[in-house]
Formats: C-alpha cells, sequence, structure tokens
C-alpha cells in the first residue's frame, strides 16, 4: 500500500479522471472536469468522465479506492450516468 503525503490523515480524497483514447487527465473540480470532457467529445473522441476516491488509515496508507463512471461517450453515441 502507498502512504499519502501533504494531506491529512485518516482523510477521503476524491477527485475527477477524464479518460480518452489521447490518455487520462485529472481535476479537483467537477466542472473544469466536464468541460474538458466536453472539449474532447466535441473533438471526436470517445471519453469516459470517472468520480474517483481514494480511502486513507491514520498512518496515511491507503486502505481503499473507489471509481464511479459519471458518463461515457463512444461512437455509437453518448451515455450519461449522471441521473
Amino acid at each position: 500500500m502507498c502512504k499519502m503525503k501533504g494531506a491529512q490523515k485518516n482523510a477521503v480524497v476524491q477527485f475527477y479522471r477524464v479518460e480518452c483514447n489521447r490518455g487520462s487527465k485529472y481535476f479537483a473540480d467537477e466542472d473544469e472536469a466536464s468541460a474538458y470532457f466536453d472539449y474532447k467529445t466535441a473533438c471526436g473522441f470517445g471519453a469516459e468522465l470517472w468520480l474517483v476516491r481514494r480511502y486513507y488509515d491514520e498512518q496515511g496508507t491507503l486502505v481503499k479506492g473507489e471509481q464511479v463512471l459519471l458518463e461515457s461517450e463512444s461512437d455509437d453515441g453518448f451515455l450519461s450516468l449522471l441521473n
């Protein structure tokens, strides 16, 4: 397991990841991540918007991680999982 650097111990760290066939990019802000997702899909790339959470214990050790797919667009069309 990895140790957390520069953050509080016993914490939950949340961020957003946009994945596309051109690579992944990470964001702390949902609006920025959504804008980047929209940009990539407007360029014609398949993309996915993920919410990522990492859970750390009192010693700052990563104990759990989870990912939730929020939106996805492929060549077949758009799929939204938000509502």
